[in-house]
């Protein structure tokens, strides 16, 4: 009933905002301010705050759908109490200002890859903490689990939000994507004519807040409208790759390596993404890890508590200085 309610809000307010161009401004929170995307590494954009020759580097990864500008709360944290501390996050293939790629370019050992060479390039010195959301857990497992050497020995700890080490669509809502339904729908958007491709965001505009509102506990529209409009930004072939790729990749091979790092799971107790079920497995394989369950939130814990997320970044900063 709650959840229905929260829709029927969601629905309500946003019939203001449908008309609208751009739903947040760059210049102003949400998103990142007082930064601008840089970079054309592998035609990837990057942003960078804090002193280059830190010696502790955060590196943020975002989620399925999202950009770098997710993290902004994150961000804005560590510029104000580490200012000696340098967070490095990137947008991801096909997402934010990264250039667009075909759908058979977005897996995420793919995006595994694109990490690695930012850290290489922009971080190659200095301890690191690697962080990160929904599929940018996976992702952020798929780094620890194939970094040179080099780079594994300078991972002091790892945060892991709202993701999993199984495929996403063993459990939870993203069960539906084994759906005959959901096959269709994919195979359908693989061959939509370019025209109807361009009517996708019309759609979007709709489905996107009722997505936002269901699989989240937003507390402010203006950070749900954030949400969604990073949502309506992410091209048709991401959606469609990593949503392929995220049906059957599993990264139970990172369990090994992250034997040696210290770190923290966290997850929203009304996570109907990657439920707790999924953190808790993800915990067995990774024994080191202190679970965290944020009461009242979902899959968007780092929009929806952002000052739980602090806290455990603060509490492996601490541990890393």
């Amino acid at each position: 009933m709650k959840r229905r309610r929260r829709v029927s809000s969601v629905l309500r307010n946003w019939t203001s905002h449908v008309q609208m161009d751009l739903l947040h401004d760059p210049e102003h929170p949400p998103g990142l301010t007082q930064l601008s995307a840089t970079g054309d590494h592998e035609r990837l954009r990057w942003y960078e705050v804090g002193p280059t020759d830190a010696a502790l580097t955060v590196v943020l990864i975002h989620g399925y759908g999202l950009s770098a500008e997710s993290f902004y709360d994150q961000v804005e944290y560590l510029r104000e109490h580490y200012p000696h501390v340098r967070s490095l996050l990137m947008d991801l293939r096909g997402h934010g200002q990264s250039q667009q790629v075909p759908a058979s370019d977005c897996t995420i050992d793919d995006a595994g890859d694109d990490v690695l060479s930012i850290i290489a390039e922009r971080a190659p010195s200095g301890q690191l903490i690697i962080v990160g959301h929904s599929l940018g857990g996976m992702v952020a497992q798929n780094v620890i689990r194939r970094a040179p050497s080099l780079v594994y020995q300078r991972i002091e700890s790892a945060l892991l939000i709202s993701t999993s080490m199984r495929p996403f669509a063993e459990t939870g809502a993203a069960a539906l994507l084994q759906s005959s339904l959901a096959e269709g729908l994919y195979n359908a958007a693989q061959h939509l004519p370019a025209r109807v491709n361009r009517a996708r965001r019309g759609f979007a505009r709709v489905a996107a807040p009722i997505f936002a509102a269901l699989v989240t506990g937003f507390p402010q529209m203006e950070r749900l409208q954030f949400h969604v409009e990073m949502l309506l930004d992410t091209p048709l072939d991401s959606f469609v790759g990593f949503f392929d790729d995220l049906i059957d990749h599993a990264e139970y091979g990172a369990a090994a390596r992250l034997a040696d790092v210290p770190g923290i799971v966290m997850v929203g107790g009304l996570d109907i993404v990657t439920p707790k079920s999924q953190s808790e497995m993800l915990c067995k394989q990774w024994p080191g890890a202190e679970l965290i369950v944020v009461p009242g939130a979902g899959h968007m814990v780092i929009l929806e508590e952002p000052a739980d997320v602090a806290a455990a970044l603060s509490q492996l900063v601490d541990a890393a200085q």
